[in-house]
């Protein structure tokens, strides 16, 4: 029944990577989260907590693309194994030392900076090793949307859990079951055919940084909606870094408004993660891909005059359906037409694009709310990311004599 509507779940590999995946995933989130408190809780410092998501996060802007630009069917599953083996035994060495009490902070330091080089290596390996284990094009898109279901899920539950499991469990048992998580995940992916053997590729070990580039120039589709997905992942994303701003100063309660506008943006872009991973839905909804991003810039501007919480939970919720529909329709679209053996540079040439733009993004809204306000930084974004938008279409819509919505058409 479930592969009736989610084409990708008809194979057993897919259905087995992506429980594995779902359950390391979670496992990262409670790591991470565990690591914040711990940080928090030994210094008090927002300074801090920066330096260590700075740690946990930055060093995949570097690593992606080199990684990405060496991988291929041949060689995805041995480098997702290599990581995995990399991220337990950070977790393990976590849990020895938090079972012995010894957790300074040098050592939560090292521990997310190890972690963040080994993400910058694991997300691309997974992507790849993922798309060449899928065959058919539904497949494909149904594959990648339904790696975003199981991404949201795990952000969504993964901070609760570290947060529940935190004070009356200690960290210990939160870096026992990330090892645990990651060894299921290991055991998956053992478990897996190899994708060079399934596709009858021996050959490719490079994914092709150059090949996927001259794809993207040379494609009319790739000019117009990777610069698309930079524009929101700049502008839309940037949210996050305003919600406890806004449920601080507008709306009176930061603990309470902040998990309720968090929750609200989460329920958005599963949403739209479910609608692209679906067989009946995925291609009539491709056709939108040039409307959503409108509807996250009039989100932006709404949110930023308004104080009803009804009406900012429903722009939070188009916000987060935004980000995720632009980002995970755009790399399925583009994976079903790039040449197989680009697909590695793609994915690091994607994730720069997008992952890359989103830090700049909300050091961008926090330095206007700081000196404006969150309302202003709203109002800002909202302007910029029209801009980039009509910039972007204008040229287009202007030689064809009318405003066109369909990117296939554009």
């Amino acid at each position: 029944m479930a592969g009736h509507w989610f084409p990708a779940l008809e194979d057993r590999s897919t259905r087995l990577y992506l429980t594995g995946q779902l359950v390391s995933m979670l496992g990262s989130w409670v790591l991470d989260i565990t690591l914040n408190l711990l940080v928090w809780q030994a210094t008090r410092s927002p300074t801090m907590l920066g330096l260590l998501n700075l740690l946990l996060y930055g060093p995949g802007v570097l690593v992606t693309p080199l990684v990405s630009a060496r991988l291929g069917a041949a060689n995805a599953r041995r480098i997702t194994l290599a990581v995995l083996c990399g991220a337990a035994a950070v977790a393990l060495g976590l849990w020895a030392a938090a079972l012995a009490g010894a957790l300074p902070l040098a050592l939560l330091l090292g521990a997310a900076a190890l972690r963040g080089v080994l993400a910058g290596m694991e997300v691309p390996s997974r992507q790849l090793l993922l798309m060449h284990m899928v065959s058919g094009a539904a497949q494909l898109s149904s594959a990648i949307a339904l790696n975003t279901v199981a991404f949201l899920l795990a952000r969504t539950l993964g901070p609760g859990l570290a947060a529940v499991m935190f004070e009356p469990l200690g960290p210990a048992w939160a870096f026992g079951l990330a090892a645990a998580a990651t060894g299921f995940m290991l055991a998956c992916v053992a478990r897996l055919p190899s994708p060079a053997a399934a596709a009858g590729l021996h050959a490719q070990e490079g994914g092709g940084l150059r090949m996927a580039w001259r794809f993207l120039r040379g494609d009319r589709l790739g000019t117009l909606l990777l610069p698309v997905v930079t524009c929101v992942a700049l502008c839309v994303s940037a949210y996050q870094t305003l919600i406890p701003v806004l449920a601080g100063t507008v709306y009176g309660d930061a603990p309470r408004w902040t998990g309720r506008f968090f929750a609200a943006a989460g329920g958005g872009a599963l949403v739209a993660a479910l609608l692209l991973s679906s067989r009946h839905i995925e291609a009539a909804a491709r056709r939108l891909l040039l409307v959503v991003p409108w509807s996250g810039a009039a989100a932006l501007a709404v949110l930023g005059g308004t104080a009803a919480p009804a009406v900012a939970l429903a722009c939070f919720v188009v916000l987060g359906f935004c980000v995720s529909f632009v980002g995970t329709a755009t790399s399925a679209l583009l994976h079903r037409r790039v040449p197989p053996a680009a697909r590695g540079g793609l994915i690091g040439l994607f994730l720069l694009a997008f992952n890359g733009a989103m830090p700049v993004g909300q050091m961008l809204a926090g330095t206007v709310a700081g000196r404006l306000s969150a309302p202003g930084a709203l109002y800002l974004l909202a302007l910029l990311l029209s801009a980039g938008l009509l910039l972007l279409c204008g040229r287009r819509w202007a030689a064809l004599g009318r405003v066109e919505w369909d990117p296939f058409k554009v």
